[in-house]
């Protein structure tokens, strides 16, 4: 039997999870295990049951999850695309009481879901599949404007030098940086690879600082003022938050959404990522690729066109939604329409 323990929040973190002051080593040691079922009691009063221990943001939309992510020293509890904190009311300092709802209560989606992909370039067919980057060209963008990649700057997932030589070998001028902020970028000037120094020192990074609440106000007023700034930077662009996968791929569908996009474009684009990744396509894993796709860009462009969760999103526009989404964050109708021809012109 796992017993209750009792922890501390270290920290809120930039993206308004709790940060817990243990290791998944211990947890493991204390009989938590990855695809159990957890029930929090935290000092402040606020309560969560039955929520899911997995290594990374395997549940749906606005849902609360206890994740381990590779690399990360400490666990935190977060939602998938809210911020905990302002949603509980948590603070840092509190302490939370942990024990098991059901024990493997979500042990089929961890198993499902749950790959883990190698940090070592030699574990790559070539520098592009393991800087996870490629032009994205949905829609109407035109060739050479936009590209997407894992970060050239941060290191923990040591792609900085495979990003940057893509980004020189594509002329990349700006990069919109949906995870660094000003004072990252500052912090690691000194690391950072030749070429992007050399576009961090021209002043062409737009650093967002954004976590993942994507249809939260705070994310979508922030990447839509990136992209203001963006209109007057010099193509061609690159998006890029840390993996180049979740953030990114959510900015890079929402573009090409609104360049009129169709489905299996969108869809494509999106799930390269998994294939670079992970090995994961609908050929060589079509049930972990149906889980992913369902879960993340199928939600995306279900509510770009304004469907229901349980509606086909395949054969709909998403061109209306993806504006209207700008248009909330505080583009005008003149910018929208500058974005969209600046994105279109060869």
């Amino acid at each position: 039997m796992t017993l209750p323990f009792t922890c501390k929040i270290i920290t809120i973190d930039e993206f308004g999870a709790a940060v817990l002051d243990i290791t998944p080593k211990e947890l493991a040691e204390k009989g938590f295990e990855l695809g159990d079922t957890l029930d929090f009691s935290f000092s402040g009063g606020a309560r969560l049951e039955d929520v899911p221990y997995f290594n990374g943001f395997y549940v749906r939309i606005y849902e609360p999850v206890l994740v381990a992510y590779p690399g990360f020293e400490h666990p935190s509890i977060n939602y998938n695309c809210l911020k905990f904190n302002e949603k509980t009311g948590v603070t840092a300092g509190e302490t939370v009481t942990i024990s098991v709802h059901k024990k493997g209560g979500q042990k089929e989606v961890m198993d499902l879901r749950g790959v883990v992909y190698s940090n070592d370039p030699k574990d790559y067919s070539s520098g592009e599949r393991f800087a996870n980057a490629r032009e994205s060209r949905t829609g109407k963008i035109a060739p050479g404007k936009l590209y997407r990649c894992a970060s050239p700057f941060d290191h923990m997932m040591n792609r900085p030098e495979a990003v940057s030589m893509f980004l020189a070998e594509n002329h990349v001028r700006t990069t919109i940086s949906i995870s660094e902020t000003d004072e990252t970028l500052q912090q690691r000037y000194a690391e950072m690879p030749p070429y992007a120094k050399q576009i961090c020192g021209n002043g062409h990074v737009l650093p967002l600082g954004l976590g993942a609440g994507y249809f939260s106000e705070e994310f979508r007023t922030g990447l839509t003022r990136g992209l203001i700034r963006a209109l007057d930077a010099p193509f061609p662009w690159a998006v890029h938050c840390l993996e180049g996968k979740d953030r990114t791929g959510f900015v890079c569908a929402l573009l090409g959404a609104l360049m009129g996009g169709s489905y299996r474009e969108l869809v494509d684009d999106y799930m390269k990522t998994y294939d670079n990744y992970y090995g994961i396509t609908p050929e060589t894993d079509p049930v972990r690729y149906k889980g992913f796709k369902t879960t993340f860009i199928d939600h995306y462009l279900r509510t770009f066109a304004g469907l229901g969760e349980d509606e086909d999103p395949e054969g709909h526009d998403y061109s209306e939604g993806a504006a209207d989404y700008l248009r909330a964050g505080g583009m005008t109708e003149e910018q929208i329409k500058r974005l969209k021809k600046i994105l279109s012109e060869e």
